[in-house]
């Protein structure tokens, strides 16, 4: 394509206009210009359904332009319908280090950071099932720039340390942007630039110099309203209603049974006939008043009317100065005065703006004349004024994306322009479990989630890894980590074995219950279960297994009572060993373990449970020291009966030991009291006071003198 030319391509959802223009000095001039409709409905909404027959129109579009002017067209500025519009701001605030003029470079490089922070923003609220953004940008205006905290119009040619940008960027979704790429590269075209069509039709309908009042900008087409707001000199928001001329041409082709290409004819011709004839597809002829056919239309043109006040009330949250209104829908009879009545304006606060109105634009005399025509010279003219950043082509995952080049691009920005979210790059942890194990609360945690893999031309990549024109990227999201399994056999310090008790083998295994019903070993065990686990291999319940008789395992506690005072004893009918030592019943054996086991009383004997020694003896005090000595005759009674040692416990038996019987000779105490012998005198020895010899009686509690007197 020639140098200072753009070609400008307006993809509606009825027809299809192209147009070269040409900058002459100050003014702008239209050289050729081509419209073709659609043989088809190969849109909708503002949404290409049939790629195929919307490029070979553009195609045609193309061809009429280049045989007429003689050149070769290889891109397009061409701008989107806001269909299913969503609108995200963004700003960035830098630091400069120097003190030179501020290069438009530079201004252009703020600029698309905001543009990337708003899509950031918008990525964090509108994520699929797999957390990917299906949104991609299609355009942004500039909301405000400020130099060192003052707001200007413009930062290009200022000096500062700090300047920022404040944008408003759309984005749409990327089916929309996808199909209108696609059209493009079928016919050969490059993207010269990407717009949002009420962007592109704000540069000429609504110039800067306008901008200090409070303007609304209604693009009416065949599929959808884009609407543009603008107050404070600056564009304060976009948006989008569904509805547009279509909703009139279905509404005649259901009314007078026409096929929807008559009925858009018999539309156009409301404006200028009286008098309208009708063929139906059943081959009816009827003459019907466009007054009849207009009154019919009432309450589609109502309910049009009515959205597009209702979304300019909740963007502007009063009525504006006025409403401009644009596109081919605008001419539909009665509407512009049915939004004025919707928002409570005069009926000459709500207009219709036509391209012979631009000062600066020349028009040829034909179909861009009218307000079907301000979108396409905008497009034009936007790509004029506002130079377009270039793009330069990346592959995410096998497809193609179109990343503005400001310079510095890494993989984060390739990823984020495909749709991809950052939040979610790497794999969510599992699901852990918490489980009652015993009583005892154990938390099982889930498997931990994976870095992403990230490769370029083949290479391992990472988020900072610069991307230039053609890269390949291939992205696999961090794979979520498995939630927490855990098997019974997970929880078991012992699940099964077997031993040998007296020469038997016996097979041992864990009794296990969960949630109250017997569980196998490799049965899951869900979250917030209750798991209730019984070691049979304690030793107890191994002899059990093995065929020990209950009473004999089962440890007994009995009660009594010695000389008034409670006792408690507790006695086990057999002695076992394990692996040659001695072992308890709580005691756990392992896999393979040795037992031997043998009777050895069924009762405990009083000697078991009493202490003789301290029962027996006799506590007497010698030369005013206690000591003692082995009674000879202590009285024991069980139950008011005499008995010995040897005597069975009886259940709560009162055992009574008569000390008062129990007594020794003098002689005894020899035994426990030395005597110097060889020391001349005699040698003296009393009882309780009284002399005593070698057989008097001694008895619990005696005193006990015994010493030598000099002669």
């Amino acid at each position: 394509m020639e140098d200072g030319i753009i070609f400008a391509l307006d993809i509606g959802t009825r027809k299809i206009l192209g147009l070269v223009m040409q900058k002459v000095s100050s003014s702008y001039r239209v050289l050729a210009s081509e419209m073709i409709e659609h043989r088809t409905r190969a849109m909708y909404d503002g949404q290409i359904h049939d790629v195929e027959a919307v490029a070979e129109n553009i195609e045609r579009v193309k061809n009429a332009l280049e045989e007429r002017l003689q050149i070769t067209l290889d891109s397009a500025a061409v701008a989107a319908a806001g269909r299913a519009l969503k609108t995200s701001r963004g700003r960035v605030l830098k630091r400069r280090s120097n003190l030179d003029e501020i290069k438009l470079a530079e201004v252009r490089a703020l600029e698309i950071e905001a543009v990337q922070q708003a899509q950031y923003e918008l990525a964090q609220k509108e994520t699929d099932s797999r957390g990917n953004s299906n949104y991609i940008c299609a355009g942004y205006s500039v909301v405000a720039f400020t130099l060192e905290g003052q707001e200007l119009a413009s930062l290009v040619g200022q000096v500062g340390s700090e300047m920022a940008v404040e944008v408003i960027a759309t984005f749409l979704p990327r089916v929309v942007i996808d199909s209108l790429l696609s059209s493009l590269r079928k016919v050969g075209l490059k993207i010269f630039s990407l717009t949002l069509e009420p962007i592109a039709a704000l540069s000429v309908a609504i110039p800067p110099e306008m901008r200090l009042l409070n303007l609304v900008l209604v693009d009416i087409g065949a599929g959808t309203s884009d609407i543009a707001v603008v107050k404070e000199n600056s564009i304060f928001a976009y948006a989008m209603v569904p509805l547009g001329g279509d909703e009139l041409t279905e509404q005649i082709a259901t009314q007078y049974l026409l096929d929807f290409n008559t009925a858009e004819q018999v539309k156009r011709l409301l404006s200028t006939n009286k008098e309208i004839e009708l063929l139906d597809i059943l081959g009816n002829h009827q003459q019907v008043a466009g007054e009849e056919i207009l009154q019919g239309l009432e309450p589609v043109i109502d309910q049009l009317a009515s959205s597009v006040a209702e979304e300019i009330m909740a963007l502007n949250q009063k009525s504006p100065d006025a409403v401009i209104c644009i596109g081919g829908g605008s001419l539909t009879p009665g509407l512009p005065a049915r939004i004025a009545e919707k928002l409570g304006l005069p009926l000459n606060r709500v207009g219709i703006r036509t391209p012979d109105r631009f000062y600066n634009i020349e028009v040829p005399a034909d179909f861009l004349k009218g307000p079907q025509g301000v979108t396409p010279l905008g497009i034009a003219y936007n790509s004029f004024t506002v130079p377009p950043v270039p793009f330069i082509k990346v592959r995410v995952n096998e497809r193609e994306v179109a990343l503005w080049n400001i310079g510095d691009l890494n993989v984060a920005t390739a990823l984020l322009s495909s749709g991809i979210s950052m939040n979610n790059m790497y794999g969510k942890p599992g699901m852990g479990k918490t489980i009652l194990m015993n009583g005892q609360l154990r938390v099982i945690k889930g498997e931990l989630g994976s870095s992403p893999i990230i490769r370029l031309n083949g290479e391992e990549a990472n988020l900072e890894t610069p991307v230039f024109d053609d890269a390949r990227i291939e992205y696999q999201r961090g794979r979520d980590g498995r939630d927490a399994l855990i098997l019974v056999r997970d929880m078991l310090p012992f699940t099964g074995g077997s031993v040998t008790v007296n020469d038997k083998v016996v097979r041992i295994k864990a009794v296990v219950t969960v949630d109250g019903k017997d569980a196998y070993e490799d049965e899951e065990i869900p979250d917030r279960a209750r798991v209730e686990y019984q070691p049979i291999n304690t030793l107890a319940r191994v002899l059990a297994l093995a065929g020990v008789p209950e009473h004999l395992i089962n440890q007994r506690v009995y009660r009594y009572y010695v000389n008034g005072q409670e006792m408690v004893a507790q006695w086990l009918p057999i002695k076992v060993r394990v692996d040659g030592g001695e072992a308890k019943l709580e005691d756990t054996v392992g896999d393979g373990a040795v037992i031997k086991y043998s009777l050895a009383q069924l009762r405990p004997r009083l000697r078991d449970v009493i202490d003789a020694s301290e029962s027996f003896d006799l506590n007497i005090t010698v030369n005013d020291k206690k000591v003692r000595l082995k009674g000879k005759g202590a009285v024991m009674l069980m139950n008011d009966r005499v008995v010995d040692l040897d005597q069975e416990l009886e259940d709560e038996a009162r055992i009574f030991i008569n000390k008062g019987l129990n007594s020794a000779i003098f002689s005894d105490v020899f035994q426990v009291v030395e005597i110097q012998m060889g020391n001349r005198g005699r040698l003296v020895m009393k009882v309780d006071g009284q002399a005593a010899g070698y057989t008097t009686p001694i008895y619990e509690d005696s005193v006990v003198e015994l010493y030598w007197m000099n002669p």
